[in-house]
């Protein structure tokens, strides 16, 4: 044994006068990674699964009014939504690290694939755009949340992170749209085997969200415009509201962007987190009253209308709220092709209200994700959609609004067309309003939130329109009970706070201040 060991020692002592630069011989390492074509490719595929993570995506209508949230998975979520975080919020910090993971992942693409030997010019081209796009709406998000971030565009050390500053918002702006404008001459479409990758469609849509986050309406109607007219490619509704979400439906005509999965091998559990417990699932996302109030009548008009009845509220309503919405007696379609009938009415059984710790805390359940198809009812390869052609049509009706330009041809190309082919047929629907000014302005928001519902958007709505302290102040309900005197016998699920001089932006994570002291925080945190 001694012998060994001064064999494996003198060894040792040779080896290690080898240069530490010496290629590795049995797996890839950062001399040779870059030498080959598929490497190039490799590297730019790793940049997509960070655009959206499936637990994030879902989660994060839950920071709105449209939902309530109170699973472990969900508790990260809840607190900022109910107010009750500070710096050191864990989902604050993941939001960070991780746009900030994905933003290293696109310089590292783009700081080498320029020295690819093989790769075509063409090739090099695409992938930078491809990769701009992806850091663009990393930095989007970022901004959104944070306002100022550091503005990272090459890969850095370690010690260089630690000496880096917040960047102005503006300047995270301006940069944003350069690097979509760079993108413009990416495909309008690809291959099948290609299905998912960045689009010009894409960075034209992205472009639109972000010029209507900042206002910008004359931009926004001519990036829309644009879109419309075809500049984006074939682009235009699916001929079904419920179906475009169904894995059946995967990469339809109406997807811009989005994150793309595969059954079996790669898929997410979301669904876990939206359907009933008679199917197997765990109420932790679940649709608020306020939401579903907010869905109009067929005949177009309000709930105020006095043809709505609150003892029989789910008839004659928007569609869009049955394709959206799992309720009291709702239907859901079983894998073999029968249906269930959901009870959620208190006292109806392990699907209704306050029944147990896993069934909904306010009567309702998600069904705008639903797949049939799911392995277990869990595990789905269905699609998420981060941006379609209705919001498209959303985002130039209300450009349009605000510039005083809407009128019949406008409602015609947007508003009736999404009611139309949510299923309204009613002329007082379809037809345009005899209003304008701020009572147009809310027809749109409300037909926004009636269209893109669970998709995410509603935190950002808010924040934009300056209403966030009139929606996220005070109580969110559930379902009418008669449990309580309080609020006509709606249930109270959550008290929430939104202080308006502090909570329109995130604090910094306190974690990065602590690394960083050049970072700076935002205002009262």
């Amino acid at each position: 044994m001694r012998n060994y060991l001064i064999i494996a020692l003198f060894i040792m002592m040779i080896t290690g006068c080898e240069s530490l630069d010496t290629p590795l011989v049995d797996r890839e390492s950062d001399i040779t990674f870059w030498d080959k074509p598929e490497d190039a490719l490799a590297a730019l595929n790793s940049c997509y699964p960070d655009l959206y993570g499936a637990e994030q995506f879902i989660f994060n209508e839950s920071l709105s009014d449209n939902s309530y949230t109170r699973s472990n998975n969900g508790s990260l979520v809840r607190d900022i939504a109910n107010g009750s975080y500070d710096a050191s919020a864990p989902l604050v910090r993941e939001v960070w690290n991780a746009r900030f993971a994905g933003i290293r992942r696109c310089n590292i693409l783009l700081d080498n694939v320029e020295n690819v030997a093989g790769l075509s010019n063409e090739l090099k081209e695409r992938y930078r755009a491809e990769a701009r796009v992806i850091r663009a709406y990393h930095y989007f998000i970022l901004m959104n949340n944070f306002g100022d971030v550091p503005l990272v565009t090459q890969q850095i050390s370690i010690e260089e992170s630690m000496t880096i500053y917040r960047s102005p918002k503006q300047e995270v702006l301006q940069f944003i749209l350069d690097e979509l404008d760079t993108a413009m001459g990416l495909p309008t479409s690809y291959p099948d085997t290609d299905k998912g990758r960045i689009t010009k469609g894409a960075a034209m849509g992205l472009k639109a969200r972000v010029l209507l986050c900042e206002e910008r309406w004359n931009e926004v109607s001519a990036v829309c415009e644009d879109i419309i007219n075809g500049e984006a490619g074939n682009i235009d509704l699916f001929n079904s509201y419920s179906g475009l979400f169904k894995p059946e439906n995967k990469d339809n005509i109406e997807v811009l962007l989005n994150v793309e999965f595969m059954p079996l091998n790669r898929e997410h559990n979301i669904q876990y987190f939206l359907i009933p417990p008679s199917l197997g699932g765990f109420a932790a996302i679940s649709p608020t009253q306020e939401l579903v109030d907010d869905y109009i009548m067929l005949n177009g008009n309000t709930i105020a209308d006095p043809s709505y009845n609150e003892l029989d509220p789910y008839s004659n309503r928007d569609p869009r709220l049955d394709a959206t919405i799992i309720r009291h007696e709702s239907q859901l379609e079983n894998p073999d092709g029968t249906f269930t009938t959901i009870q959620t009415a208190l006292g109806t059984g392990p699907d209704a209200i306050h029944y147990a710790s896993n069934s909904t805390p306010t009567g309702y359940y998600v069904a705008k994700f639903y797949d049939k198809t799911a392995r277990n009812l869990v595990n789905s390869g269905s699609n998420l959609i981060l941006i379609r052609y209705a919001d498209i049509l959303l985002m130039y009706a209300e450009a349009k609004a605000e510039l005083g330009q809407f009128g019949q041809n406008e409602w015609d190309m947007t508003i009736r067309k999404l009611r139309a082919r949510a299923g309204f047929t009613n002329d007082n629907a379809l037809d345009y309003p005899a209003v304008s000014g701020s009572a147009l302005i809310e027809i749109i928001r409300r037909e926004r939130r009636s269209e893109l519902a669970m998709e995410g958007l509603r935190l950002m709505d808010l924040r934009r329109w300056k209403n966030a302290e009139e929606k996220l102040n005070g109580w969110v309900h559930g379902m009418k009970t008669d449990e309580d005197a309080v609020d006509d016998g709606y249930v109270r699920v959550e008290n929430r706070i939104f202080d308006p001089a502090k909570h329109y932006l995130w604090p910094v994570p306190q974690a990065e201040r602590d690394l960083n002291s050049n970072i700076s925080q935002n205002p009262n945190w």
